[in-house]
């Protein structure tokens, strides 16, 4: 394959993945997407670091968070430089760094600055597979991610962790500090995945007895770690009661990114303390869901899944690979309600989460919901909450369908 059809190779493929790349040959720049003046300048130590790894694959991490990576191409004395690439999207406060650390002039700045916000981002491993991928294609020689990450200072890990069990167990021992938070633990996500709120009101304000290990640099990151791994726990034990997968997992987040904001120890324990009941209390408003079947199960689902764009009957029961009267009767006999019904009380329950904790207007909200108009949907929201939207923003009361438990 020449140097021609590399090109038009790689500008499909930038298309499809649009994570940038530059393609030498010797020190000619080929083909550089997206086309940004200087910026191949600023990154030549990278590229030059990477060379002389002197390996088919490699990719290097920066101060400033970004992964890049460098293929060579067997022919013709060609190199892809890829990147950059981030794990995380880039948050705004963190753009002055970026462009400080990559030296751009100021007078680039808000070129670059629209370049970064339209990066795709995501898991290391995936721009290592990416890099695999690539490498196949251009080589026809499998890396895998093993391959392309190699360390062997990481492979004497093993050795170290074993070594490091050997002391720590014997310091416990010596000095008998255990572990001993386990069945307290086992009892606490029990009451999770049961839903049982009335319990977990009991037990959320004292703290689990025995002793943590230390998993932290400092107090705070102590604090931070075991609020991740509780909260880690607390999301498994509510997807297992019957909690939506999606709705868990973005809590979950939530959770961690609001512990992560923390300065102080007494602030992330206070929210561990009272997320194990907002997981339960999720869980018991799907317990009217127990015994219903996992077509209809997943169709629940997907309407809060999709509670912001048109449902339609149809299309529910075909996702849930079941013909549209059948499912319309089953999702009747086992849920109690219609699918229409269904969905606009779900329509509405969104509503309320929004009246209490944004600020978006009742045209956002009716717009997002996908009501008619403003009008139809104040009108249904007062027929099943009892006020208005505005009455119900002011008195952020929960209505009473809402309360399950």
């Amino acid at each position: 394959m020449n140097s021609d059809n590399y090109i038009v190779f790689m500008n499909y493929l930038f298309n499809v993945e649009n994570i940038p790349f530059c393609l030498f040959q010797g020190e000619e720049v080929l083909l550089q997407l997206p086309s940004i003046g200087g910026f191949i300048e600023k990154a030549k130590p990278y590229i030059t670091s990477l060379k002389k790894r002197d390996r088919q694959v490699s990719y290097i991490s920066t101060s400033y968070d970004a992964f890049y990576g460098l293929i060579r191409i067997n022919e013709h004395d060609l190199w892809i430089f890829i990147g950059p690439y981030f794990t995380t999207p880039i948050r705004k406060e963190f753009v002055p760094f970026i462009l400080e650390a990559m030296e751009i002039p100021e007078q680039d700045a808000d070129r670059i600055k629209i370049f970064l916000n339209e990066l795709p981002y995501g898991p290391l491993h995936h721009f290592l597979s990416y890099l695999s991928c690539l490498n196949y294609s251009l080589n026809h020689e499998l890396l895998t991610i093993e391959d392309i990450d190699y360390n062997p200072d990481f492979h004497n890990q093993d050795t170290r962790i074993q070594t490091k069990f050997a002391s720590k167990t014997y310091e416990s021992r010596e000095n008998e500090v255990f572990h001993n938070t386990y069945l307290q633990e086992m009892h606490r996500l029990d009451l999770i995945a049961s839903g049982n709120v009335s319990e977990m009101k009991k037990t959320m304000f004292n703290p689990l007895p025995g002793k943590y290990g230390i998993i932290g640099g400092d107090a705070l990151r102590q604090a931070k770690n075991i609020f991740i791994a509780g909260c880690t726990m607390y999301t498994r034990a509510a997807i297992a009661g019957g909690l939506d997968i999606e709705e868990a997992y973005s809590l979950s987040d939530i959770y961690i990114q609001t512990s992560e904001s923390y300065t102080s120890v007494a602030d992330v324990e206070r929210l561990h303390r009272r997320m194990p009941l907002d997981f339960a209390e999720r869980v018991a408003r799907e317990i009217r869901f127990k015994n219903v079947s996992q077509p209809i199960i997943s169709a629940i689902h997907y309407i809060k899944e999709h509670i912001n764009q048109p449902l339609q009957a149809e299309l529910i029961a075909s996702h849930v690979n079941l013909s549209t009267s059948y499912f319309l009767k089953r999702f009747k006999t086992e849920t109690g309600v219609g699918v229409s019904e269904f969905i606009t009380n779900a329509k509405i329950e969104e509503a309320c989460l929004l009246l209490s904790y944004t600020d978006k207007s009742l045209t956002e909200i009716s717009n997002y919901l996908y009501f008619s108009s403003q009008s139809y949907f104040q009108n249904v929201f007062k027929k099943i909450t009892g006020m208005t939207p505005g009455q119900f923003r002011n008195s952020k009361k929960r209505p009473v369908f809402m309360k399950n438990v």
